[in-house]
């Protein structure tokens, strides 16, 4: 068996906390929509004319302001598309054939992590590691489909998502990754990377599930070592499970 389902009832519990955990939609603050049109009201108080060449700076903030605020609402509306993917019959039979003790909440529990993943790189495009063996068995399933997986993709990023293993990029840049990815799952959910007092879901899957060789983290161990990579950009080491795989 490749996971071992003989505590399932006493996980039952943890596996429908994590399925009805939330993603946190982007917003961009009131108070940066505010302040340059307070600045621009101050300077036209002190100047007592329309046209100055501060005005420069209130119209930069403006224009910076429209630019996250197009940013934001498209990440919403790809976060919402997200939420509704239902993955295809055809990747979950695959699948069954290698796992066939996956129960349905396991299952769900492996879906909402490769969503989990996908909102990664909406929230910021950049290369992530799969921190969760579950959730890269299913990503290699859908591999060997590549129309519908391409298609999948497409609906949810508007590009194509590369699989890429980890034997092909350097340690310092799979330690990068990793911390990335640590970073973007915690705010995806409303957690400090650095003081978060609960593992970001995409990072307890395989601990949830029991998941055979997964990958295991450490809350204190990954908030120490998110510490000194942001403190130093790279890490020593990782102080903790590497991913296998990764993308972008």
């Amino acid at each position: 068996m490749k996971i071992k389902i003989n505590q399932e009832a006493q996980t039952s519990n943890q596996l429908s906390e994590l399925l009805r955990l939330k993603r946190q939609q982007p917003i961009i603050k009131t108070r940066w929509i505010i302040l340059p049109f307070i600045i621009f009201g101050l300077m036209y108080a002190w100047q007592q004319q329309f046209w100055t060449a501060w005005v420069i700076i209130p119209i930069l903030w403006c224009v910076l302001v429209i630019n996250i605020s197009l940013l934001t609402r498209s990440q919403r509306a790809r976060l919402q598309t997200i939420e509704q993917l239902k993955i295809e019959p055809i990747f979950w039979n695959k699948l069954r054939q290698s796992h066939p003790e996956l129960t349905l909440k396991q299952r769900q529990l492996i879906e909402v992590g490769f969503k989990d993943y996908l909102a990664l790189h909406v929230m910021q495009k950049q290369a992530y590691a799969m921190p969760s063996n579950a959730v890269d068995a299913l990503w290699h399933v859908m591999l060997e489909f590549p129309q519908q997986y391409q298609q999948l993709c497409r609906v949810t990023l508007g590009r194509v998502l590369n699989h890429k293993p980890y034997h092909s990029i350097t340690e310092s840049e799979q330690q990068k990754q990793l911390f990335e990815s640590w970073k973007i799952s915690c705010k995806l959910h409303g957690f400090e990377p650095k003081h978060s007092a609960v593992i970001p879901r995409l990072f307890v899957i395989d601990q949830a599930l029991g998941w055979v060789d997964g990958q295991y983290f450490d809350l204190d161990e990954m908030s120490k070592d998110y510490s000194k990579y942001q403190q130093a950009q790279s890490s020593s080491s990782c102080g903790s499970s590497c991913s296998s795989c990764g993308g972008d």
